[in-house]
């Protein structure tokens, strides 16, 4: 079982670098318009969004998976919330262009062709409009079999170091891009993961017993931990 795949039979809400108490911690440190209009990128089971929603602002969000999609659509119902959910892949948005004051991404940028995303994510902002974007990325040189390790399991076409994230902005045009909020992965990192669990995970039935979803799981928190000493991650913010 590959990890989407895991985490969607989880209904995993926050997946990403440092979990809910991460995404709390950046709308704190850098509140959201109000008056504009947000998008989710790769929302999976729409916990983020939804929360947002709850706290009166505008949000669209989309996630190229069916099964994410039913899953954060019934988050959506059961709190009684407003998102405007859409299948789509975030390289071809099914937006017009400068639609969005703001675009979340959570651990999404990396698990797509950058330069396409990127570039997609540029053209559905507003002039001054912001990308937020949580990402994992290489702190030292990555052995390549290190690497192959990670890409098969993850899904991933690529894995950037900082300056490789700034240089791909600033070639998709957007004007200022700074890394904030940059971490490894420790112990107090691991612990933030599951601080806020979540009251709205919807778990397929039977994945408890399932010895893939476990295993699955376990590879996961092993590759991380094994290769720590080459990995961090931050929030990329990049204004357009």
């Amino acid at each position: 079982m590959n990890y989407i795949d895991m985490l969607s039979c989880l209904g995993a809400g926050s997946a990403h670098p440092g979990g809910f108490s991460a995404s709390l911690e950046q709308f704190h440190r850098f509140p959201l318009p109000h008056t504009g209009h947000i998008l989710e990128v790769g929302c999976g089971t729409g916990r983020t969004a939804c929360y947002l929603a709850e706290q009166g602002y505008y949000i669209s969000a989309i996630d190229i998976r069916t099964e994410m999609l039913i899953k954060a659509k019934k988050r959506a119902a059961v709190m009684g919330v407003d998102v405007r959910f859409t299948q789509s892949d975030v390289c071809t948005l099914p937006f017009p262009d400068e639609h969005f004051d703001v675009i979340i991404a959570e651990s999404v940028t990396n698990f797509t062709q950058a330069d396409r995303s990127i570039s997609e994510y540029y053209r559905v902002l507003k002039p001054g409009g912001i990308l937020y974007d949580r990402e994992m990325f290489v702190r030292e040189p990555l052995p390549n079999e290190l690497f192959l390790q990670l890409s098969s399991f993850f899904g991933i076409p690529k894995l950037m170091n900082q300056n490789e994230w700034v240089t791909l902005l600033m070639h998709n045009h957007f004007k200022k891009v700074d890394f904030v909020d940059v971490n490894t992965f420790n112990d107090q990192s691991m612990e933030a993961q599951y601080q806020f669990p979540d009251p709205h995970q919807f778990i397929d039935e039977g994945a408890f017993l399932d010895g893939q979803v476990w295993q699955s799981s376990a590879q996961h928190t092993n590759l991380i931990a094994d290769n720590s000493a080459y990995l961090a991650y931050g929030l990329i913010k990049a204004t357009k």
